[in-house]
């Protein structure tokens, strides 16, 4: 009986150990710690993130012979929201793609069945929360491949709301790399007529020419053509080209470029342009240039509404230019429209310059500051071997009347030995100024 009632005790003691493990599971979650803020370095050579694995729900289509010019229709395909919509590999003159309409959450995708190459164009006509990209065969990174086109190889007509364009290979293209008919809408201030969330991800522009998008902001004629908002430009390779700015959006709000590589752009050009040249207010951060001419980004800048917005520049490697500084800052009066657009206030943070203007008949520093109606936040700036016709101090080419209302940290020294490890990583050997490197 002793036992019996040891036995009993036993049993029920266990039962009690696993009911408390039951309403006290094992917290997955890790405790929050304070880790300093890093961040992640500009790629040399950028490669794309594998997409998520795919909703097994997806509607598969094919379309696609492998050759001649193809039309994927929307509206004569019945493509639904969530469906993927494969080409066939092969040498196509032309592809269009219309009359699209799926949602942010359900998006369609239109991707490569192996390698696509596109000798002719690709046109798109209406269509919304469109995914097209190269990125569907292993071993590709490139899969949908545009290479000597004479005339422009993307045109956007119509409407074009969060289409994303993604592992593309652009080479050789003799005009426009791409440009859209949206540039001509009037701009309401309804979503309607603006064009939202375009992105170009993980593509190579290869001796092509600009992608060329947005129209005009004029108060005095009321013109507020071309709208793009929430634009974003990442994980690019611009080479070998020689079309000035590579990238030109002249209408444009909260814009988004980062993590571009560019190398060995505009060996003859001689025209004052930016690599990249941006019409409003946006980010512009973690890219690495080098070789090239121009400005690596002209923002002329205005803010939508009454309240100014941040335009922001830094972690930022800029290194060999023939011409001028590394950034440039302006404003306009014909962009300032009291009660519909604002000017802008200014962070420029964190960049390494250096070796700029080898031509020498141009101030060649950090920053070339005109005037922008606002403030200007400058710090942890890194430059080395700079060209000025007067002392170099803060590596500011200024002419402007704008307040400088912070201005620390920022290293100059003449030699890249002294400022960087080498010219391939650029590591600061100044802990916390300059680029984090690469």
């Amino acid at each position: 009986m002793v036992n019996n009632s040891k036995m009993h005790l036993i049993i029920c003691v266990l039962v009690l150990l696993c009911a408390a493990c039951k309403k006290n599971p094992i917290i997955t979650e890790e405790p929050a710690v304070d880790i300093p803020a890093t961040t992640p370095p500009v790629p040399s050579n950028p490669k794309p993130d594998p997409d998520p694995t795919p909703n097994p729900a997806l509607i598969n289509i094919e379309v696609g012979t492998g050759s001649g010019s193809l039309t994927i229709d929307g509206a004569t395909l019945n493509i639904l929201p969530n469906t993927l919509v494969k080409i066939k590999s092969g040498n196509y003159n032309t592809i269009t793609i219309r009359n699209i309409t799926a949602t942010v959450d359900k998006p369609v995708y239109v991707k490569n069945d192996g390698q696509v190459n596109i000798s002719g164009s690709m046109q798109t006509n209406n269509i919304s929360n469109v995914v097209i990209a190269g990125d569907n065969t292993s071993g590709i990174t490139y899969g949908i491949n545009f290479e000597n086109i004479s005339y422009r190889a993307i045109r956007f007509d119509g409407k074009m709301n969060n289409v994303t364009l993604k592992n593309m290979r652009f080479k050789n293209v003799g005009d426009y790399v791409m440009s859209a008919q949206s540039s001509g809408v009037q701009y309401t201030g309804s979503a309607d007529t603006r064009t939202d969330g375009f992105k170009i991800l993980y593509c190579m522009f290869d001796n092509a020419g600009t992608i060329s998008m947005g129209g005009n902001y004029y108060k005095d004629s009321g013109e507020d053509t071309g709208l793009f908002k929430d634009v974003e430009i990442a994980y690019n390779t611009f080479q070998n080209s020689d079309w000035g700015s590579m990238c030109s959006f002249t209408n444009t709000q909260d814009y988004n470029i980062h993590h571009n590589v560019v190398n060995n752009v505009n060996p003859t050009a001689n025209q004052h342009n930016g690599v990249f040249f941006m019409q409003g207010n946006g980010k512009f951060h973690h890219n690495k240039l080098t070789n090239y001419q121009g400005n690596s980004i002209r923002m002329w800048v205005y803010s939508r509404g009454t309240t100014p917005s941040t335009v922001e520049i830094y972690e930022n490697i800029c290194y060999n230019t023939r011409k001028y500084s590394g950034f440039e800052l302006q404003a306009f009066d014909r962009n300032i429209n009291p009660g519909k657009t604002t000017y802008v206030n200014a962070k420029v943070y964190n960049n390494t310059v250096g070796k700029m203007n080898i031509s020498k008949d141009w101030e060649g520093q950090i920053l070339d500051l005109y005037n922008t109606g606002g403030s200007l936040e400058y710090y942890n700036n890194l430059g080395f071997d700079l060209i000025s016709g007067k002392t170099i101090e803060n590596m500011i080419n200024n002419m402007s009347d704008t307040k400088i209302i912070v201005n620390s940290n920022n290293k100059y020294v003449p030699q890249q030995s002294n400022a960087v490890n080498d010219t391939n990583n650029f590591t600061s050997k100044f802990p916390g100024v300059g680029a984090s490197g690469i």
